[in-house]
């Protein structure tokens, strides 16, 4: 009895700790409004441009894509938000981004420019998240170097956003123009490559930049980033080569970065850490997670 009554207090504390964590991470209600009118205003422009009321150099097999993407943002932070900040954030951030990619490859400046504006907002608002997080909750939130490792998994994550959408969702001029890389590399079926490469790609922006079971993602992206930098021949030119703009040390970079992300973890904000916060996640699961818990804090005087 009294090791049940100890395992239960146990658990009540792990419980009362994971709500003390995730409490800092709220979501500011001027940001939030602010965001659902962009995304509500694209996507009304985006309606008006398929109807053709408005012009755009966007071709339809890429506008489509696109409305899909903004109507996921504007239900990320309208819906989702609210309920749980980390995991909408990410969402719509990575929504936007997609979008913003589509429009910025065809000069569509009605769209680009929003989304722009949108993309500097959401810096803002991950500021301030930040600030009220490591300095307003009496040292119960992240310290700064853990939201710089936040920020860097982040950016590594989401720096393979243009490359799927080029690959997947921004029409068939951007598709085409890497089939023929590929069939000047000599490949066969160049197209299969092309559809394997964007859906592994967008993989690794899920589960690094989202940070969805982020260790297991991390060894996926480092292999893919090795397999990747063979295939199209990056290896082959040595560190540095002005003459084909091609080289290894863009894929040692990330590389590496995917790689000591196995030992960290994706970290508290991630949907790893919203999804710990709860308290069900079995070792296994946490296992391909990676450390995501603050159990082990220093606090420098």
């Amino acid at each position: 009895m009294a090791d049940k009554s100890n395992a239960n207090t146990e658990d009540m504390s792990e419980e009362e700790d994971l709500a003390e964590t995730a409490r800092p991470f709220h979501y500011l209600s001027f940001f939030q409004l602010l965001q659902s009118l962009i995304t509500a205003l694209l996507l009304g422009v985006v309606a008006l441009i398929s109807l053709e009321v408005l012009m755009s150099p966007i071709p339809e097999s890429a506008l489509r894509p696109m409305l899909i993407w903004l109507a996921l943002a504007f239900f990320f932070v309208v819906i989702v938000v609210p309920k749980n900040f980390t995991l909408g954030f990410l969402c719509m951030l990575l929504c936007q981004l997609v979008a913003w990619r589509i429009a910025s490859l065809y000069y569509a400046y009605l769209l680009s420019w929003p989304l722009a504006f949108a993309f500097f907002v959401n810096l803002i608002w991950f500021l301030s998240t930040i600030q009220r997080n490591s300095f307003e909750t009496a040292g119960r939130g992240l310290t700064l170097w853990q939201w710089q490792l936040t920020f860097f998994r982040i950016l590594v994550g989401f720096v393979m956003v243009p490359h799927f959408t080029d690959k997947l969702f921004a029409g068939s001029l951007p598709y085409m123009e890497h089939v023929e890389f590929f069939s000047l590399l000599g490949y066969p079926d160049p197209a299969m490559i092309i559809d394997a490469a964007g859906l592994a790609e967008l993989a690794i922006a899920i589960g690094i930049g989202l940070g969805l079971l982020t260790r297991l993602s991390c060894f996926f992206a480092a292999a893919y980033i090795l397999f990747a930098a063979t295939l199209s021949g990056a290896l082959e030119h040595g560190f540095v080569s002005f003459a084909t703009a091609v080289s290894w040390e863009l894929p040692l970079i990330l590389f590496a970065s995917y790689l000591s992300f196995t030992t960290t973890g994706g970290g508290e904000f991630s949907i790893d850490g919203a999804l710990r916060r709860t308290g069900k996640m079995p070792g296994w699961i946490k296992l391909l997670m990676g450390d995501t818990g603050l159990a082990h804090n220093e606090h420098v005087d």
